[in-house]
């Protein structure tokens, strides 16, 4: 006799199995499709920590000191050699990509031709940190001539060197001035800050580049030399301590005498 079947009735031990397998497939779809955004999230957080290398998305600008796009100025960034290096397009602005690990020390520097070296630490917080950079124009003055600048706390940092050496080595904001002496003569040096509240040091490089290396401990506020003739002297104007309560520039006066040695 055949049996009549209810549509109402349970489905059958296959099909009960069937619903099983394609709930089981569902959740592991959904498991996949997470997975990688999960491990995406780990790898950020284990690089910001320092605890695995970082992949980083960096962008900036390049400007001169009135504000101007620089093109085709050089962005580089090192961290134990070289890790990553571009150049700004025609707007001042660049974008690179690199890997890099935030516990040690990292440095960036941009630079164009004409322009003044900018080298600050790199510090990283993000995957899409932003390292913008001002720069100035060569310094280049014959002895005896003297020369306005201004400096910004935010700008290119010295070589490391010591005021006292009683502390640790320190990095300052400064420039960097060329002074062409054409005889055999006694080189001074000396920095005059338009508001007394700030002060600055100057010192010498010795060797040749690269690389040069600055008189320690540094930097009082004239300094002399004596320099062969045809010499292109290479002086440091250190920013020892900016009042930072008014205007962001700070000017100053350099001025270079030339006595017989």
């Amino acid at each position: 006799m055949a049996r009549i079947v209810d549509l109402q009735d349970a489905p059958s031990g296959g099909s009960r199995r069937s619903l099983a397998l394609a709930s089981v497939a569902v959740v592991l779809l959904i498991f996949a499709a997470t997975l990688e955004p999960v491990q995406r999230t780990a790898r950020v957080l284990l690089g910001l920590a320092g605890l695995t290398p970082l992949t980083v998305a960096m962008s900036g600008s390049v400007i001169d000191e009135g504000g101007a796009p620089i093109a085709h100025a050089f962005v580089r960034v090192y961290q134990d050699g070289e890790l990553a290096s571009t150049y700004t397009d025609e707007k001042g602005t660049y974008q690179m990509v690199f890997s890099m690990r935030t516990r040690a020390p990292a440095d960036v520097s941009f630079g164009a031709n004409g322009y003044e070296a900018n080298l600050r630490a790199l510090h990283v917080a993000s995957t899409e940190p932003q390292s913008d950079a001002r720069l100035h124009p060569l310094v280049r003055i014959n002895a005896g001539a003297t020369a306005h600048l201004v400096v910004a706390p935010e700008d290119g940092l010295c070589y490391p060197a010591q005021n006292d050496l009683r502390e640790p080595d320190r990095t300052w904001p400064c420039r960097v001035a060329y002074i062409f002496v054409d005889r055999v003569a006694l080189l001074t040096v000396s920095v005059l800050p338009d508001d007394l509240r700030d002060r600055f040091g100057v010192s010498f490089a010795v060797g040749s580049e690269p690389p040069l290396v600055f008189a320690t401990p540094c930097c009082a506020q004239s300094d002399t030399a004596r320099l062969p003739e045809g010499a292109l002297a290479v002086v440091q104007i250190v920013a020892l301590d900016l009042d930072t309560s008014g205007e962001s520039n700070h000017g100053f006066t350099l001025r270079t005498a030339l006595e017989p040695p």
